[in-house]
């Protein structure tokens, strides 16, 4: 009976709600039907409960099926936020000298705007447009939508192409449900699920960069259950799941269905063997191993419904579910040489002085201390390693090898 109510508990469903909002009929007078646009994903934001303040981070995306030279987005939302700022990082228009963003607090409004001027056009793709920095006060509906309508040029919905003819791409609103669920027992502390990893490093010249996306959970209190669907985006491949190092007792059973390679997608849970619960606890949770494919980007890793009943979700042990608080992980990618302790570009006697001053002189630590584990490598940083890469400069000895990729931050004590 006590099994079927914790079955009960952690079979809650979510409904995505979509609406499109455009006051424009404009298209692309070349695709007329195409699926130019501006989007939003909607979905459930996690922020503390109430009078403490909190920050959503929501992303915007592009579509265009053809080149362009400029874009123009103005928004309006409502809601209890105020927009605090406006990142290009990761963006497809990151490239572009001339990107400008006007926030508007008092009317709750903000332009996106950007030309490439005598840079390359913004090619045809779809991609994240900026992302916004919004600080909360309550929970509730965060609504985004476009100034349909408006009487100002400067506020049109409007992409430009090569030719300089405008148009106004479809717009679908952002429906975000600000929620801070908590542990019922204990709602003035928030449990926490969120990610250690800072870097995902990629050895050159070659690779393949191997990552690991170490997850870690919070929980002041017992727990039934713990269910955690993921889904990541950018330049990482997914190989597998390991525990090794996790805090969890081995009286606790993992429940890890094959990820979805199509979406990328991937559910983890814990589910007591018998009745004892999963016990308060602070620590690794699960890692997940990646393959990099690319030198350069972000890798993203958040939270995601999987239908039909799996969200992010903990059970007490009464069972009552609630919700945990989710940092998502934006890691960039950081591609290195082995032996570049000085993080210059360039191996040569300089990095084996900078060893030398951070060993034996109190001097600072190589920024990436991956780059500086170049003998085995064995996890440390020291003499060897200054001797290792002095052999392969002067004495035409191996080259130096790659750092090891399980938890550079915690190996190397950063």
């Amino acid at each position: 009976m006590k099994r079927g109510m914790l079955v009960l508990a952690v079979t809650m469903c979510v409904a995505w709600a979509f609406a499109a909002s455009s006051g424009f009929a404009g298209q692309d007078p070349n695709d007329p039907y195409g699926p130019d646009s501006v989007l939003f994903r909607s979905r459930d934001l996690l922020v503390p409960c109430p009078p403490e303040a909190g920050q959503a981070v929501v992303p915007v995306y592009f579509r265009n099926d053809t080149p362009v030279r400029a874009v123009q987005v103005p928004l309006v939302w409502t809601g209890p936020a105020q927009l605090d700022s406006v990142s290009f990082f990761g963006s497809r228009l990151n490239y572009l000298y001339n990107k400008q963003v006007t926030i508007d607090n008092p009317n709750h409004k903000v332009l996106v705007t950007s030309s490439v001027g005598d840079q390359q056009p913004i090619a045809e793709g779809r991609g994240m447009l900026a992302k916004f920095y919004f600080s909360t006060s309550d929970t509730g509906l965060l609504l985004i939508d476009t100034l349909a309508n408006s009487p100002l040029p400067g506020e049109h919905l409007q992409f430009t192409r090569e030719d300089l003819i405008t148009y106004t791409p479809q717009y679908q609103q952002g429906q975000f449900h600000l929620a801070c669920g908590q542990d019922p027992n204990d709602p003035h502390v928030a449990d926490t699920v969120f990610f250690y990893s800072r870097y995902a490093y990629y050895p050159l010249p070659a690779g393949p960069g191997l990552f690991y996306a170490h997850l870690g959970v919070a929980a002041d209190d017992s727990t039934g259950a713990v269910i955690l669907p993921l889904t990541w985006v950018g330049p990482a491949q997914f190989d597998s799941l390991t525990f090794r190092e996790a805090t969890f007792p081995e009286s606790v059973r993992v429940i890890t269905p094959e990820p979805d390679s199509v979406t990328d997608r991937i559910m983890v849970g814990l589910v007591p063997f018998f009745d004892p619960p999963i016990p308060s606890t602070h620590g690794l949770f699960t890692s997940l191993c990646y393959t990099l494919t690319d030198q350069t980007g972000i890798v993203q890793i958040d939270s995601v419904f999987m239908p039909p009943i799996n969200q992010l979700l903990f059970t007490t042990t009464e069972p009552q579910g609630y919700r945990p608080q989710f940092v998502a992980a934006e890691i960039p990618v950081v591609a290195y040489q082995p032996g570049d302790a000085n993080f210059d570009s360039w191996r040569d006697v300089a990095d084996a002085v900078y060893l030398l001053n951070y060993i034996y002189k109190g001097g600072p630590p190589p920024q990436h201390p991956i780059t500086s584990d170049m003998n085995m490598p064995d996890d440390l940083i020291d003499i060897e390693d200054v001797i290792y890469l002095l052999n392969y400069l002067f004495k035409n000895g191996a080259a130096p090898l790659p750092g090891d990729p399980w938890w550079p931050e915690k190996i190397y004590g950063q």
